[in-house]
């Protein structure tokens, strides 16, 4: 078997080394350009895809608010609405079928846990049920 350099011989390879050298001159004169690589580093983007579990206490119908932003933030919410169970148990069924016409519109999801507490999520979020 023949070896490389048989192959190749010292003349060869020197034309192509001169071709890269070329190459690189060529290269040093084009201006830099940002590789999303280098965009998806950056510290504004690793906070851009976090989302949070926040947990909240529901004692009325201005929570709602509270929660429709985190919602619109991306985050997932935990409510304990026992303050608000034991207050007013018609307030609170206004305020679960409030947040389930704001989950329907922007395509998340709501679900009881337990008989305290709700877990409403973003549109991206979906809560598994059995069937």
């Amino acid at each position: 078997m023949p070896r490389l350099s048989e192959i190749f011989g010292d003349r060869k390879l020197r034309k192509i080394e001169k071709k890269e050298e070329r190459k690189a001159e060529e290269i040093r004169g084009v201006e830099g350009i940002e590789y999303e690589e280098d965009i998806l580093t950056g510290k504004d983007f690793l906070e851009f895809g976090i989302t949070y579990v926040k947990p909240m206490m529901i004692r009325s119908e201005s929570d709602v608010q509270k929660i429709t932003k985190e919602l619109n933030d991306g985050n997932i919410v935990l409510g304990n609405v026992t303050p608000l169970a034991e207050r007013d148990p018609g307030e609170l069924r206004r305020l679960v079928e409030q947040l389930k016409g704001i989950c329907k519109g922007i395509g998340g999801d709501i679900v009881g846990i337990g008989d305290s507490r709700i877990l409403v999520t973003p549109s991206n979020i979906r809560v598994w049920r059995e069937k």
